[in-house]
């Protein structure tokens, strides 16, 4: 026993390059393995750690117009409601800029805020601002805020606020996109927190609710089909309550406006007759005067003087009077207006994923990071796997005579096998170990840093995953263990006698390529040898082909997905979409304010082209997914413009498209989601649910965002009024960002600004997308070089290894050093260069499914590669096959010639 054990000890340190080569192997596939399986995971359980800290609310309840007793009664008596806390909400800007905050009231149990610094609001003119506004503002700092608008009033008691602390919260996970508004720019700046006091209003506008169970953990499909599912149901409840309450709204205002125009007329005819009692009396008093004045009266003139006061004083009545009717008659106006927007009072509920942009967004990025994990691992395990097991049969065949050795010796077949077992067993645990720390540890953390750039949560709360783990080891014990142990197995069936003989080579046989005479008779001896040495050992040669094809094809992946995102935002933003925002108002509103907005883009210089359109935000739902799409609706007044802002190019024909009478024209990827093809139909839902069946009469490429394009007749024809232009598509002569902004501010000032959506805001989450991927496809890359040059090294050791006698003889025989050299290495050669060609053609195909899970789900990649891509990957892997090849120049040079040609018999 003593021997033995001396013997594995002997064996670990004389084939250390194995071991290390075998354990690094077990090691890459394991840290993808875990590391890519576990990140997604560990995301969403850090993201659930902080919704519980901050009790974030399951949905929201927001209303365009106050929640009234009966509103927030309604609210408070929904099915499956266990919280509902009701509070304020406004957007400012920050006087003199175009920076929009959303002001809110302090959260009691929903969504609270979590102070980085300072305390919360104790007084009705303090303020606790965003923690991004932390290094522009400090704690004492005053900030004054404004409405943004010609003609609005503020909702808040106060101008000016003291800034009393900072937080963040959960409701606003992202840094650089917090949302929409239609103030300043059209994105929010920040975020606030006042007292409920400081409203000016007792009324609340939103209501925050927490649901009585929740199934599953946030970004569960249990969690999230609950969410959706209640919302919709509840979303029919206050529609009830919102058509019922826009009724009492209208009756109210019908009857105000009745009795005010009554009162009115009243007024009027009162107001005519006192006026005409008045310019009469005058008329009077005026000849009064003359007469007592050439009469030279003292007393007339006395008396008819102060007649004369009195009936000024009744001018001066008269006159305020009329001022009140002019103001009776602008309330009655106004209360025209008001009563034309009652078709824009909602009553909404949204679950997380809509109302709050972050959590939906980090949802997908952990669900990204899920469909890397559920691809690349095989790939990497695939190879690991078949080079382990070709490694640990070869050694086993190394051992043969030693095994036959023993067995005459006495041992049992056990205690010869342990050898090979405890070898296998340590390489995988070996391998284990490392890669469960680097995949647990290192790459969740790598990848965590490069998606939360944008969000704000600080750390990745890391976890153990013991059944990933536990994975890792059994497919690792299974690439080595099992094929040792079925090799010395085999190998132990043989009698001791036979299995002290080396093993017979494997049998010689005629070649395709020796029938082709012509070219046979032309090739050396070198390369006729090479020719059959490929074929002799089939079973190295699709090692190497399999293993170089499967490095090179996923590093031709990883530099092919940022290759396919960069094509997004070329050939949209570049291609598709010509015009740089959409700026909409609401038709509703008084007609001047609607001019004003109208003239403020039509007349304006810094517009390049502009035209008129219908704009609305709808959406769609799928089967298969409890996430709702939002698709933008556009109806333009004059077709034939149109193509000067948006390319429709029909995705088979790449023709233009025209918009028909019979069918939308659907954006490509939500027809994907939606599972339609032209002549089929889908449902559109307004925010309040109501569903419209959508007959597709074309497809259009689009590679960003989810687009419904109709012609006014089918809209009037689905909808069932006519569209009421709303918008225009704006081509500025300078489309910088800045220029783009300003022109969002101007736009934004006017009373009936309801939001301007930038072009540039799509750009922006592509490229954030893109870099967040930077760093998660440099370790891919990496990892996958790593795995070529392993492979490389394993497979041509074991090739010089097992073909010592054969390279002694070739140094005996007076072959040079480059010649020996060659002897091995143009097989080498020439199984990485088909192993190269099959890896172009695996990676093309890898990476159009990979591209097919990972891109967002607005987004559509086209799944080419590009030449440097594909060039640099071969590169790579070719560099890698040279630095192996010095390698093992030194191994081939050094082996003795003597030793290894002594007899074995």
């Amino acid at each position: 026993m003593k021997m033995l054990s001396k013997n594995i000890a002997r064996e670990f340190k004389m084939s250390r390059a194995r071991f290390i080569s075998v354990s690094a192997l077990l090691m890459l596939g394991v840290f993808v393995l875990i590391g890519l399986n576990a990140t997604g995971p560990n995301m969403r359980h850090t993201a659930q750690q902080a919704y519980t800290a901050e009790h974030l609310a399951d949905a929201e309840v927001s209303s365009t117009v106050a929640l009234n007793a009966k509103d927030r009664s309604t609210i408070q008596n929904l099915d499956g409601i266990k919280t509902v806390e009701f509070g304020h909400t406004t957007d400012m800007v920050i006087k003199n800029s175009s920076h929009a905050l959303r002001i809110q009231s302090n959260p009691d149990k929903l969504s609270q805020m979590t102070l980085t610094k300072g305390h919360q609001a104790k007084t009705d003119d303090q303020i606790v601002l965003s923690n991004q506004l932390r290094g522009r503002y400090r704690l004492g700092d005053t900030i004054t805020l404004a409405t943004g608008k010609a003609g609005k009033t503020s909702g808040l008691n106060h101008k000016t606020y003291t800034i009393v602390g900072f937080a963040t919260s959960t409701e606003y996970l992202k840094k650089d996109k917090l949302g929409s508004t239609s103030l300043g720019n059209g994105s929010l700046y920040g975020f606030a927190y006042v007292k409920a006091s400081a409203f000016k209003s007792t009324k609340p506008n939103v209501a925050r609710l927490a649901f009585t169970k929740t199934k599953g953990e946030a970004y569960s499909t249990a969690y999230e089909h609950h969410a959706a599912t209640l919302t919709d149901k509840l979303q029919k409840t206050l529609n009830r309550r919102n058509c019922a309450r826009v009724t009492s709204l209208r009756n109210d205002l019908n009857d105000e406006i009745s009795t005010a125009e009554a009162q009115i007329q009243r007024n009027e005819r009162a107001l005519t007759a006192a006026t005409k009692r008045l310019t009469t009396a005058q008329t009077q008093l005026t000849a009064q005067l003359k007469q007592a004045q050439a009469a030279n009266s003292s007393t007339a003139l006395t008396q008819l003087k102060t007649q004369q006061q009195k009936l000024t004083a009744q001018k001066k009545a008269l006159k305020t009077k009329q001022t009140a009717l002019t103001t009776a008659k602008s309330k009655v106006a106004d209360a025209r207006a008001q009563k034309a927007t009652l078709d824009d009072v909602t009553l909404n509920i949204e679950s997380r994923n809509n109302y709050n942009d972050g959590y939906n967004n980090y949802g997908e990025d952990a669900s990204r990071i899920d469909a890397l994990g559920k691809s690349f691992p095989a790939f990497f395990f695939l190879i690991a796997i078949l080079v382990c097991f070709t490694t640990m049969r070869r050694m086993v065949e190394e051992k043969r005579i030693e095994m036959g050795t023993l067995r005459a010796l006495g041992y049992t077949k056990g205690e010869v096998m342990r050898e090979f077992l405890i070898y296998s067993v340590g390489t995988a645990l070996t391998g284990t170990i490392i890669g469960s720390y680097l995949g647990l540890v290192t790459l969740p953390r790598i990848i965590f840093r490069a998606y939360t750039a944008n969000f704000n949560f600080s750390t990745l709360k890391l976890a153990l995953h013991p059944g990933l783990v536990g994975l890792g080891l059994l497919l690792a014990l299974l690439s080595t263990v099992l094929a040792s142990w079925l090799a010395a197995r085999q190998s132990l069936k043989l009698v001791p006698a036979e299995l002290m003989l080396p093993k017979a080579p494997v049998s010689g046989s005629r070649i395709l390529l020796e029938r082709v005479t012509p070219i046979w008779r032309k090739l050396s001896f070198s390369y006729k040898v090479t020719a059959r040495n490929l074929f002799r050992y089939k079973g190295r040669m699709l090692m190497t082909i399999i293993g170089v094809a499967g490095a090179t094809a996923l590093m031709i992946t990883g530099f092919g997905i940022r290759d396919s995102l960069n094509t997004i935002v070329n050939r949209q933003f570049s291609q598709i979409s010509q015009y740089d925002l959409v700026a909409v108002y609401n038709p509703n509103a008084t007609q001047t304010a609607v001019k004003k907005a109208q003239q403020s883009v039509t007349d304006a210089s810094t517009v390049k082209r502009q035209t008129a359109v219908y704009f609305e935000n709808v959406y769609a739902t799928t089967a298969n997914s409890d996430s709702r799409e939002s698709v933008s609706l556009m109806v333009p007044k004059t077709p034939s413009q149109l193509d000067q802002y948006i390319k429709l190019r029909d995705v088979s024909s790449g023709k233009r498209s025209q918009l028909s009478n019979h069918g939308a024209i659907v954006s490509q990827k939500l027809a994907k989601l939606q599972g339609v093809s032209v002549g089929d139909t889908f449902k559109l839902k307004d925010t309040d649910g109501t569903a419209h069946q959508i007959k597709v009469a074309g497809i259009t490429t689009m590679y960003a965002g989810h687009d419904v394009y109709m012609n006014q007749t089918y809209y009037t024809k689905v909808y069932g009024h006519a569209a009421t232009m709303n918008a225009y598509l704006v081509s500025l002569k300078k489309s910088t960002t800045s220029k783009v902004n300003d022109f969002a501010k101007q736009f934004n000032q006017h009373e009936a600004a309801v939001q301007t959506v930038r072009s540039q805001d799509a750009k922006q989450t592509i490229t954030n997308i893109l870099s967040n991927l930077n760093n998660l496809i440099l370790v891919l890359v990496l990892s996958a070089s790593l795995l070529s040059l392993v492979v490389l090294y394993t497979l041509t050791n074991i090739n010089v290894s097992e073909r010592v006698r054969e390279l002694s003889t070739l140094k005996v025989l007076g072959f040079y050093p480059k010649e020996v050299l060659m002897y091995i290495y143009r097989e080498t050669n020439i199984l990485t260069g088909v192993g190269i060609l099959v890896g172009v053609g695996v990676g093309y195909a890898f990476h159009a499914y990979i591209m097919g899970l990972l891109p967002p789900s607005t987004a559509m990649v086209a799944p080419g590669l590009t030449w440097l891509n594909v060039g640099i990957s071969v590169g790579l892997t070719v560099l890698f096959s040279l630095v192996i090849m010095v390698m093992m120049n030194h191994k081939i040079q050094s082996v003795d010639m003597l030793e290894a040609l002594k007899s074995v018999d």
